[in-house]
């Protein structure tokens, strides 16, 4: 389920079932966001479960590209 907790002027959200969230901007997975409170911004569960990152996820984090 997601999850948000505000935190400062930040909107956290996460997942507490431990999965990756989809959205946000850019729209992407994240382990979790902080996004300012009046952002508007959302997200969905997914089925990836945090832990898992493939070679290739690293790699386009890593060098800024997007799938």
């Amino acid at each position: 389920m997601i999850k948000t907790e505000i935190i400062g002027n930040l909107i956290k959200t996460y997942s507490d079932l431990g999965m990756k969230i989809h959205g946000g901007l850019p729209e992407a997975d994240y382990d979790e966001a902080y996004d300012p409170i009046d952002s508007g911004r959302t997200y969905t569960e997914t089925d990836i479960p945090i832990d898992e990152t493939s070679a290739e996820e690293i790699v386009n984090i890593l060098t800024g590209e997007s799938e």
